[in-house]
């Protein structure tokens, strides 16, 4: 099994970005007024691309809690659609498809690029798609995570927040509905 950043490394980086920007588009409001779309998209090509560098040559964390990435398919209203996961192998070997499925978005990039990409034939075909999502994922709070930090205090103060209103005791649903709306209708 290879982790996340060996399987980075072993890809097509153009499929890899043409795909990318296929799945999440850049919009010409994020860049200035004064550039043309041809040199919006070469910017936008150029971050990717060191994103993508940044994250094969960075040192990845050792995988100590197991993560595996893989895909798998859900029937949905008409077809079967692929979805991404991300369990641990202990998980996935008690529970099966009731293992939880985790997010990445607020979780370092070195060690996301540590967790294991699956050796199923699925994860395999998918293996684009998956990459996509993995590295579009992790950047959620910044190519570099630069407002990660921030993110993780707000969550730890919302956290905060969350168990001091514990303590409110409702008599009824509208009660609560009234504590959590007030006067909106």
């Amino acid at each position: 099994m290879k982790t996340v950043q060996e399987t980075l490394r072993e890809m097509d980086k153009e499929e890899l970005m043409r795909q990318f920007f296929y799945e999440h588009p850049s919009k010409l409001d994020n860049f200035d007024d004064d550039l043309t779309i041809a040199q919006a998209k070469e910017r936008a090509n150029k971050v990717i691309g060191k994103y993508i560098e940044r994250l094969e040559t960075m040192e990845a964390k050792p995988n100590d809690r197991q993560m595996i990435f893989y895909m798998y398919e859900y029937l949905g209203s008409y077809k079967l659609n692929q979805y991404r996961g991300l369990s641990t192998v202990a998980d996935l070997q008690e529970k099966g498809v009731e293992a939880p499925n985790y997010g990445i978005e607020y979780t370092s990039q070195e060690e996301v690029m540590g967790y294991w990409v699956a050796d199923t034939e699925m994860t395999q075909y998918y293996l684009n798609d998956l990459m996509v999502e993995i590295i579009w994922d992790a950047s959620f709070f910044g190519v570099k995570q630069e407002k990660l930090p921030e993110a993780i205090k707000e969550l730890e103060e919302a956290d905060k927040e969350i168990d001091e209103g514990l303590e409110e005791s409702f008599n009824s649903y509208e009660e609560f509905e009234d504590f959590l709306y007030g006067d909106e209708p």
